[in-house]
């Protein structure tokens, strides 16, 4: 949700950019209240990239933990666990996979989140770039 806020800031930024050069280049408007707003931008983006990183490592570390729990009992307890009844095998099971699936969402979120910020990196050097051409 905040990479999706920050991506709608950087597009209309960059269209707010474009209304103000004219059709021969010409700029037209405070550069300053662009590189303002421009650094503004970037460091929302860093700071959501530091929060994020730090919420999706923990709770991949939990959920690497959590499996390795249900793996540990479903090995070392068998008879307390998946070998009672098939309802208790079929919940430990369901346990572990709902715990993987979880673990890879954390991982492709964290995937993502990178990936905005690259791409939002790579934004950021452009319309510096154009920027001080236009100076």
């Amino acid at each position: 949700m905040v990479v999706s806020i920050l991506y709608d800031q950087f597009n209309a930024m960059n269209k707010d950019f474009r209304r103000s050069l004219r059709g021969g280049g010409e700029f037209r408007g405070s550069v300053g209240q662009f590189r303002r707003r421009h650094h503004q931008l970037v460091q929302s983006v860093k700071d959501a990239d530091r929060f994020a990183m730090v919420s999706n490592v923990t709770v991949f570390c939990c959920q690497i933990t959590n499996v390795i729990l249900i793996l540990y009992c479903t090995v070392f307890f068998r008879d307390e666990t998946v070998g009672e009844d098939a309802m208790s095998a079929v919940t430990y099971v369901y346990w572990l996979a709902s715990t993987l699936f979880s673990l890879t969402l954390t991982a492709c979120q964290g995937v993502a989140i990178n990936h905005a910020v690259c791409c939002y990196t790579v934004c950021s050097d452009v319309c510096i770039v154009t920027l001080r051409s236009v100076l």
